[in-house]
């Protein structure tokens, strides 16, 4: 009988989320936090931190790898079973909420970040009328690294001279221009456009104009930007690389310059000392002989708390404290990740390094929000990049046209019914 009373008594318990399975005799989970692999070391710093200034934790917090884009992907195996407490990057807050691997920040804490992170990191965070994130960085986009033994500050200023001096030098030029997260660079420093707006988790409107030809114009924005993209990709000094060659390029003194964000910012100035150089995106000629900027993505990393966390309260106080102030400066200090804390930002430091430097002025100047986006977006945008890389420059602008006009066609797919 008494048996029979525990098993009861443990199962309300449970239902009614008062105690968690640790009451009922099986052994506390604790709390698990996941962030890239390159933080992990930073990261046990901050969470020992964190017990220390809340003596009252006494149960472990496990430390995991997963890299803020691959958020949802490892999430989506079993939200129940995840991290409590996990870095994502703010592009992945539709698909983590439709899993309920989100809980809503509360209303003071929301009041708290406003004052103290820049707006648009906060508002990143947000679904509805609720927010699910605490922002701890706001230098998530791309820019130029050059050795500057090789690339002139002149040459880094325009695309051909970039390319120029790569090709001059034989030296790796390296561009992951495949990529979805890249390959429609150009064609948004033309002037396209891509934005997605939701209603819960539906999208509820959707506009792509990449098709478009502007008024007085001969090409669309896709045709001018495709093409860039096709003579960068297939020139003999660009390696379709990723931060393993890059580190190759290196080691083997064959880095002429590369396309990359802040996280790789200190292995390459450490590797190239005084002839390290770090700018802005550079300008580039289309094909109507008009110079056109190049657009980085610009996004944010926010810390989220599992809905499913079995110490909910404890879960938004560690996301809180891993995301303040404090421990914002330390990651820039460790990691050389640019904050989204209006005080640290504006701290010399960060102003004095080149790689959040250049960030700061690529956002601030040429860059697209990127909002959540749905997966047709970058398995289009990915399929547009491949067919880049094997285009015929030779082929006609209708040819061009064409495969503009496909990929828009399949984004648009996902749009609402009108």
């Amino acid at each position: 009988m008494k048996k029979f009373i525990s098993l009861a008594l443990c199962g309300a318990l449970a239902a009614v989320g008062v105690l968690g399975i640790a009451a009922c005799g099986e052994e506390d989970p604790g709390l698990t936090v996941w962030a890239p692999s390159a933080q992990q070391e930073s990261l046990a710093a901050m969470v020992a931190a964190f017990k220390e200034a809340n003596p009252e934790i006494t149960y472990e917090i496990k430390l995991g790898v997963c890299s803020e884009g691959d958020s949802f992907s490892m999430m989506s195996n079993d939200p129940q079973s995840g991290a409590d407490v996990y870095a994502f990057a703010n592009d992945q807050l539709v698909n983590l909420y439709s899993i309920g691997a989100l809980s809503p920040l509360a209303p003071s804490v929301v009041t708290s970040i406003k004052a103290t992170d820049d707006e648009a990191s906060v508002e990143s965070g947000k679904l509805g009328n609720n927010y699910y994130g605490y922002p701890y960085s706001a230098d998530n986009g791309f820019f130029l690294y050059y050795n500057k033994d090789v690339v002139s500050d002149t040459q880094a200023q325009t695309v051909e001279g970039v390319i120029k001096a790569c090709n001059d030098a034989k030296m790796d030029f390296i561009f992951e221009g495949t990529n979805s997260w890249y390959s429609l660079s150009f064609a948004y420093g033309a002037g396209g456009t891509y934005e997605v707006k939701y209603d819960g988790t539906q999208i509820s409107s959707l506009k792509v104009d990449l098709d478009k030809v502007p008024d007085g114009g001969k090409y669309s924005y896709g045709q001018l930007g495709g093409y860039e993209l096709a003579w960068v990709l297939q020139q003999s000094c660009t390696k379709i690389g990723v931060d393993t060659d890059i580190d190759n390029s290196l080691n083997g003194g064959t880095f002429g310059a590369c396309i990359r964000g802040t996280w790789v910012g200190d292995k390459i100035k450490n590797a190239l000392g005084d002839d390290f150089g770090a700018t802005v995106l550079p300008k580039w000629t289309g094909l109507d002989n008009e110079q056109h900027e190049w657009y980085s993505f610009a996004g944010y990393k926010l810390f989220g708390v599992n809905a499913y966390s079995k110490h909910p309260e404890d879960a938004h106080k560690l996301a809180a404290f891993l995301s303040s102030e404090a421990m914002q400066d330390k990651r820039f200090d460790d990691n050389g990740i640019g904050p989204s804390n209006k005080v640290v930002a504006a701290k010399q430091k960060v102003k004095d390094n080149l790689a959040v430097g250049a960030m700061t002025q690529q956002i601030m100047t040429a860059s697209i929000l990127q909002t959540p986006m749905p997966s047709k977006y970058w398995s289009e945008a990915d399929a547009f990049g491949q067919a880049m890389l094997k285009f015929d420059l030779n082929s006609s602008a209708a040819e061009l046209q064409d495969l503009v006009e496909q990929m828009v066609t399949a984004m648009k797919s996902v749009a609402p019914a009108q």
